[in-house]
């Protein structure tokens, strides 16, 4: 299961990491709702501290944000702490802070998504919250709090989207920062919805050509051959592949969940070694029936990720499109992939179509004069986050940074995470000292 449902999952089961030691302080944030009208009251945040267990060595405040958007962050740093995924070194120096963003976990705003994500029908409230969720909002949120806790600067830990709050927040409060980790980056230099989405499908290619064989490529390329002819395939043993059914195919050759690959991989590769679909579509149902034993929870976990996903990349929007530019973009998509260009289309063009409400956009960056040294963590692998935006971060730091590239490895956020000790090593050699990637590491 990946990280992202994992964490949503931890929301609505409300299954909190145990023991919590002494160490373990829940708060509550009161922070404005809107910084550019102060006037508008303020509104609460959910928060927990792990306090450093070595005081006399405390560093300061380790900020950890898991992304999504629409991924809580309490549950999960609590469960990463209980269960030893940060290093000793990190727990006993750094009083590790994290925030549940808007529209999250048990923070403001998250009510108005649950509602709706009963039903899956959540457009109007997805435009109702936007402006109140964004990035941008939360970034200040991030600094706000820092001052609440008179701490001077803030070491910042991000995943995936968290690292475009880094990069925000690396670019507004300069000064406050003592270093960022952006692990499995995505640039905040895209100006809208559609343009960030179209960096995905090279990314599922190199996935594709990673796992599978030339001759198994072959196959996988004549059967989109004939879907687009004659809409659609039909198997040695009789069964008929249409487009939805093809994309069904092509999810499942670049998960990043390691589970899902390996069961589905042998029935996949005999498939397309025989030309034979019927134990493939078997392992597929089993996969499906499996998932189904907590789908209500699952479900909703998703439906509210929807939404506030959708909330916060459509309000973020500088350069917002017609809907009449997004829907006629499917071309754009099959320019970059002719299999994988209508996957991504189709899993993202529709997420701000017909988007009416006001909007609180990012600012227009492209190069931060950064006055600490920024450590960047791509996957050549990643088919969540691809690695050319990676590529794209490193260049927009004009100061000291370091692009680790992680090889070889399918995965999705790398630190901490079990993925690569290589990576463990050098975050945790950047949080306590982050010169030390200035040094030959």
């Amino acid at each position: 299961m990946d990280r992202i449902v994992v964490f949503l999952l931890l929301i609505l089961t409300g299954c909190a990491a145990t023991p919590k030691d002494k160490d373990f302080e829940e708060m509550i944030f009161y922070v404005p709702k809107d910084y550019n009208n102060m006037s508008s009251g303020k509104i609460k945040l959910n928060a927990m501290i792990h306090r450093a267990k070595d005081k006399k060595n405390r560093i300061g405040l380790l900020v950890l944000n898991f992304g999504g958007p629409g991924g809580e962050a309490v549950e999960s740093a609590s469960q990463m702490i209980s269960e030893k995924s940060f290093p000793q070194s990190i727990i006993d120096r750094f009083d590790i802070l994290a925030i549940d963003p808007r529209g999250t976990g048990k923070s403001e705003f998250v009510s108005d998504l649950a509602r709706c994500s009963f039903n899956n029908e959540c457009d109007s409230e997805k435009e109702s919250v936007g402006f109140n969720i964004s990035t941008m909002k939360f970034t200040q949120d991030i600094d706000y709090i820092r001052k609440s806790l008179n701490e001077d600067k803030i070491t910042f830990l991000g995943y995936s989207y968290g690292t475009k709050i880094g990069q925000l927040y690396s670019f507004l409060y300069p000064q406050n920062i003592r270093g960022v980790v952006l692990d499995s980056p995505t640039s905040i230099e895209h100006g809208n919805a559609i343009e960030e989405s179209m960096t995905m499908p090279f990314s599922y290619e190199r996935v594709m050509y990673h796992r599978l064989s030339k001759s198994e490529i072959e196959l996988i390329k004549n059967i989109n051959n004939k879907i687009k002819a004659h809409e659609i395939y039909t198997t040695k043993d009789g069964y008929k592949i249409d487009k939805v059914n093809f994309n069904k195919l092509l999810s499942t050759i670049i998960s990043t969940n390691d589970d899902d690959w390996s069961n589905i991989k042998p029935s996949l590769i005999s498939f397309l070694k025989t030309e034979i679909f019927y134990d493939y579509i078997v392992k597929i149902q089993e996969i499906e029936s499996s998932d189904s034993n907590d789908s209500s929870n699952l479900s909703l976990a998703a439906a509210i990720a929807s939404a506030s996903t959708g909330s916060i990349n459509c309000s973020d929007e500088n350069k917002p499109l017609l809907d009449s530019e997004i829907e006629n973009s499917l071309s754009l998509f099959e320019r970059k992939s002719s299999l994988f260009g209508s996957l991504a289309y189709n899993a993202y063009y529709n997420m701000c179509l017909g988007w009416k409400a006001k909007r609180d956009p990012l600012p227009y960056i492209s190069k931060v004069n950064n006055r600490v040294p920024i450590l960047i963590i791509g996957g050549k692998l990643d088919s969540v986050t691809p690695y050319e935006e990676a590529i794209k971060v490193d260049k927009m730091y004009l100061g000291n940074k370091k692009l680790i590239t992680v090889n070889n490895i399918v995965s999705h956020g790398f630190s901490f995470s079990y993925a690569d000790d290589y990576v463990d090593y050098i975050t945790e050699k950047y949080l306590l000292n982050p010169n030390s990637i200035i040094d030959n590491t």
